[in-house]
């Protein structure tokens, strides 16, 4: 009977951990996500233009003709995301590898994995029956 305890147990212990790495993955994903969100609704759009990946905030400066933080805190880009970021409540995440999804109210963010954390790679999006999500904000 003892022979059976350690084996069990090793393969609980190995479960628990295997449980523990998607869960917390989605948490800081969907965290990132949230931090994102409210503060396009402060306004603060220097620690918006921090949590997105560097090709996101380089595209939404080109495409603004406005420094990040600008354009994330002023502007038609920045009124629509603080607009969704108004019902901004955590929904459904997905992580896949090195990628995830977060519904936030009316607004899905998409996130890539950067050394230790996630940054945004995409905003304001919505989705399309059979094509790709239009985003507000992307690479």
């Amino acid at each position: 009977m003892r022979r059976w305890r350690i084996p069990v147990g090793a393969a609980l212990v190995v479960a628990l951990l295997a449980a523990c790495g998607p869960g917390s993955a989605a948490r800081a994903a969907r965290d990132v996500a949230v931090a994102f969100s409210a503060a396009v609704a402060a306004g603060d759009g220097d620690a918006a233009c921090a949590l997105l990946a560097e090709s996101v905030a380089q595209s939404v400066a080109e495409d603004e003709e406005a420094p990040c933080a600008q354009a994330l805190s002023e502007g038609p880009v920045a009124d629509d995301l603080a607009e969704r970021a108004a019902d901004a409540r955590p929904g459904e995440v997905r992580v896949a590898g090195r990628q995830a999804q977060v519904r936030l109210g009316s607004d899905t963010v998409f996130l890539a994995r950067s050394g230790t954390g996630w940054v945004v790679t995409a905003a304001g999006c919505d989705p399309r029956p059979d094509r790709p999500y239009d985003c507000e904000v992307a690479a």
